[in-house]
């Protein structure tokens, strides 16, 4: 059988399958509201737009960020620029960093590597298209690109340490990703419903547990590729899926809790109570953390293209293809507070202090925060 891709964006309302046609939706209209968390807008700083999904990186008090062919790096605190680098291409992965050195790869598919100041350090040509922002993590740089392999770099010399891949199967979802980190072990999920678990030093799986099993009878209705990003609160490690589930297991021996059916386009978020999840169709939904029974579900922003959920003090919060960021109660998921940016937020939000921090493909960066 010939292989090809099935592309999904979770940044639009609908999904843009190879080789047919798919339905147009209108977004559903903003529903009117009567706020009761106080949201305010520490600072926000514009860069170049960019349409590739550039997630920003929070360490400490810095934030870098990218957009067209440069780099910047922020204060967290006032969002003052504290450098910026440009490069010979735009940038189409990143960002990944530790504080001291900071990683993103360029259309042409060399990945760069600069240190403290945004001087380049190193760089490396990839095997293909980076498919998840790299990881900076233990003196090691780690990529995932699009043939599924991952590979560690030193950090420090740009010395390939250890690569791991696994067969990719004939028809893929091509959505956002993100490789996470617990402890010493790196958590990738897989296209074929699995998350791995790999020693960072080395690049040996550890174990690896199912998020869903494919079922239908074509090719297209058994897709269950892990989305977004695996994600660890304390003793709880939940993925999700496309068209499959949100499962969650023990962090410490991998014992399985608990799973709920659905169509995740964004990896979960955790909280002490809850886990959210946003569907393919903007619907959100939390589940007890516990036992995984359905706490809440909010239809009101059905088919406006939603960004993954993020912890916010007092709220979870989602971002939308109009630059409204919606935040929602965590025990009702009424929406109690809602702010304006300016162009679509498409990619995770990052939390820090009080808030979170969130990047617009119209190139605004802005730190938002909640009483």
């Amino acid at each position: 059988m010939k292989k090809f891709k099935l592309t999904l964006l979770s940044v639009v309302a609908t999904l843009a399958m190879v080789g047919c046609s798919t339905p147009k939706y209108e977004p559903a209209e903003l529903v009117k509201i009567t706020p009761t968390l106080q949201v305010t807008e520490k600072w926000s700083e514009g860069i170049s737009s960019s349409e590739s999904f550039l997630v920003p990186s929070v360490y400490d008090d810095s934030v870098w960020v990218a957009g067209g062919d440069t780099l910047y790096r922020l204060n967290a605190m006032d969002g003052s620029q504290e450098w910026e680098v440009s490069f010979e291409d735009d940038i189409s992965g990143g960002v990944g960093s530790d504080g001291y050195m900071t990683a993103v790869v360029l259309k042409n598919g060399v990945l760069k590597v600069v240190d403290g100041e945004g001087k380049v350090q190193w760089e490396a040509k990839l095997t293909s298209q980076l498919s998840a922002p790299p990881v900076v993590v233990q003196d090691k740089v780690i990529v995932r690109t699009a043939d599924t392999r991952i590979t560690a770099f030193s950090a420090v010399t740009g010395e390939q340490e250890w690569t791991y891949q696994r067969t990719q199967p004939a028809l893929t979802v091509r959505v956002p990703t993100a490789m996470s980190v617990f402890g010493s072990l790196l958590l990738v999920g897989q296209p074929n419903g699995q998350v791995v678990l790999i020693e960072i030093q080395t690049g040996r799986p550890v174990f690896e547990f199912a998020i869903a099993q494919p079922k239908g009878i074509t090719e297209v209705e058994r897709l269950v590729d892990v989305v977004g990003a695996p994600t660890v609160n304390q003793d709880l490690l939940c993925a999700s899926s496309y068209q499959g589930a949100v499962t969650c297991v023990n962090s410490t021996n991998g014992q399985p809790l608990w799973s709920q059916k659905v169509d995740a386009v964004a990896g979960p978020a955790i909280d002490d109570d809850n886990v959210y999840i946003v569907e393919s169709d903007g619907i959100v939904k939390a589940f007890y953390r516990g036992s995984g029974e359905p706490r809440w579900t909010n239809e009101t922003m059905i088919y406006r293209g939603l960004s993954a959920p993020v912890i916010v003090p007092g709220a979870v919060a989602v971002g939308d293809n109009e630059g409204y960021v919606h935040f929602l109660s965590p025990r009702t998921g009424e929406e109690i507070a809602r702010v304006s940016l300016s162009g679509a937020i498409v990619v995770p939000a990052q939390s820090y202090k009080d808030g979170a921090i969130f990047q617009t493909d119209n190139g605004e960066v802005a730190y938002l925060a909640t009483q």
